[in-house]
């Protein structure tokens, strides 16, 4: 039974992987004032990867698209929100991390406290992960930050930005799903506890017939 305690952990906590990179990363709904209309575009995480690795595009650009107009840079108009699109990226990186521990964990014991410990870490980690992202999207979406100045500059720009609103950008559900993950994590273990209090313990021998068999 604890085989397939260990095994079971181990597959569920596998399944972080695949939500994080192929369920909707971000959500992107921009809208404009000439018209009554709107763009809404999602992302995945493999779709960003792939664009910087330069094996996919977005919005029909690529990654060199934007090196050939010069160098990469983090765009100095989001110096703002700089220290919550970090905060983002470490708190993803803790629940990765969570998961490859449970892993790892799940191969090399039984014990059950760990990974409870893990499971309570990834999901602190993608609440702080959301709610950091949030932040970070609040100044554009209220139009402090004008995102279309990322990509250029000037007065075409400048008219473009109080022509296109960002009415969404949020993340697209990966995060539910990785939520969802380390919570059955929890009710897997808990399930395990309640099955094995059922379960007849062995006596133990007394400890003189211990000592009659050495």
């Amino acid at each position: 039974m604890k085989y397939v305690y260990r095994i079971v952990n181990a597959l569920l906590a596998a399944i972080i992987f695949p939500v994080a990179l192929l369920l909707e990363f971000v959500l992107v709904r921009l809208s404009t004032t000439l018209v009554d209309a709107g763009i809404e575009e999602t992302f995945t995480l493999k779709q960003i990867i792939g664009f910087f690795l330069g094996t996919d595009t977005i919005v029909g650009f690529t990654y060199e698209d934007i090196k050939s107009s010069g160098p990469v840079e983090f765009p100095a108009i989001l110096d703002p929100i700089k220290g919550e699109l970090i905060a983002t990226v470490i708190a993803f990186a803790i629940a990765i991390i969570a998961a490859i521990f449970i892993i790892i964990w799940s191969i090399c014991s039984d014990k059950r406290i760990p990974v409870i410990i893990a499971s309570v870490a990834g999901i602190a980690a993608v609440i702080t992960m959301t709610a950091c992202f949030n932040a970070a999207a609040a100044p554009i979406l209220d139009g402090t930050i004008n995102v279309v100045k990322i990509f250029s500059s000037g007065w075409l720009v400048s008219l473009l930005g109080e022509i296109v609103l960002v009415d969404t950008l949020a993340f697209g559900g990966f995060h539910n799903g990785m939520i969802i993950v380390f919570v059955a994590l929890l009710v897997w273990t808990a399930a395990f506890y309640i099955v094995e209090i059922g379960e007849p313990k062995e006596e133990k021998a007394p400890k003189k017939l211990k000592k009659a068999k050495k």
